[in-house]
């Protein structure tokens, strides 16, 4: 009697993206786009309205309501306008790969909070994408001398203490990312990027013409209507809640227990797919409120296993993408990570730095 010939299993992304077509129609992806346009109005309208209360206040509570709004509204544009719309995920993009004229264009909301498009477009899609969590390629992990974050990283004696003092480091992360864009561009004027390329003059114009745009607005209007005292303070404040906020939630999926860490140099253990799910762990899913809001502000960052297998899908259909995900990730083997609350993420994160913060143990 023959024997009927077991099917052949298809490798883990051709079966990934079979299963999530089916759940990604395009009447799924269209109400995907509008509900994220809606929302990019709504941050977008949250930002003027917070950044109009900063120039009329006129006592301290109402400031510091006002800075804090603000400072929340930054960061809400950063994880929800230019996050997706960098990753071709605002606009649909008509089956386009590149990115498109109406993306790129929304994109330039990093320039809006102090950030350069051109530049998160190469350090986080073009590198922290292509291999997250590998020491020495994604810009995303390398924290030296401050900490570190990967087994294979150096070490120093001061990571020991790495778990008290990141924390507080964190707040200048808006602040970091506004300095290190002109300082990354000026060093690559003289030496090249890695590959031996020079930004050409137009780049060097338009970051240095945005930045001091961002600097009139942020510093410069305030200035001409209050005392250089609370809008020193202000800043300040504004800045690194901002900042605080853009460095935590940036941390509570790849830098945490359980995530998959391997050097430049070390051999690709799996392929692009399943290295995705091996380095990625997503936290605080779920129809609670406290999910929710989450979700919500951060743009989706909680399902972030679903934004690196699928980053150029809006934010707003990651949920619906969770179910098949998880499927084929154990008919293949492969755990699908999920801390179950925000609380448990930053307890992960505390404990991680914690032990990457001990001297790696000699091998005898």
């Amino acid at each position: 009697m023959p024997v009927t010939p077991t099917p052949a299993v298809p490798p883990f992304g051709v079966a990934l993206s079979a299963r999530v077509a089916q759940v990604l129609t395009p009447a799924v992806l269209a109400v995907a786009h509008r509900r994220l346009q809606r929302k990019a109005g709504v941050i977008s309208a949250w930002l003027v309205v917070s950044y109009a209360a900063v120039l009329t206040v006129s006592s301290t509570v109402s400031g510091v309501v006002a800075c804090v709004s603000l400072a929340l509204a930054l960061a809400g544009v950063g994880f929800n306008i230019g996050h997706d719309a960098n990753h071709n995920a605002l606009f649909s993009t008509g089956g386009q790969r590149r990115l498109t004229t109406a993306n790129r264009l929304a994109g330039l909301a990093m320039n809006v909070i102090g950030a350069d498009a051109g530049r998160w477009l190469s350090g986080h899609v073009r590198r922290h994408h292509s291999a997250p969590n590998v020491a020495h390629h994604d810009d995303d992990i390398d924290l030296a001398p401050f900490g570190r974050l990967a087994p294979t990283q150096g070490h120093r004696p001061w990571y020991r203490f790495q778990h008290l003092y990141l924390w507080p480091l964190y707040t200048v992360t808006a602040a970091a990312v506004f300095v290190t864009d002109m300082t990354s561009t000026v060093g690559e004027c003289v030496r090249g990027d890695d590959q031996g390329r020079r930004p050409s003059a137009a780049t060097v114009a338009k970051m240095a013409a945005s930045k001091l745009l961002f600097l009139a607005v942020m510093v410069g209007v305030p200035a001409s209507v209050h005392t250089s005292a609370s809008v020193v303070t202000g800043v300040i404040g504004t800045a690194a809640f901002a900042g605080l906020l853009l460095g935590i939630v940036f941390q509570l999926a790849h830098t945490v227990e359980g995530a998959a860490f391997r050097d430049v140099d070390d051999p690709e253990p799996s392929r692009w797919h399943e290295w995705q799910v091996r380095a990625t762990v997503d936290f605080c899913h779920g129809p609670g409120p406290v999910a929710r809001a989450v979700t919500w502000f951060i743009g989706g960052l909680n399902y972030q296993v679903e934004h690196h297998l699928f980053p150029s899908v809006p934010h707003t259909a990651y949920p619906a993408l969770v179910p098949a995900v998880a499927d084929v990730c154990a008919e293949h083997g492969l755990v699908h990570q999920v801390q179950p609350t925000l609380r448990a993420a930053v307890a992960s994160h505390h404990r991680h730095l914690r032990a990457m913060g001990r001297p790696p143990t000699r091998r005898a």
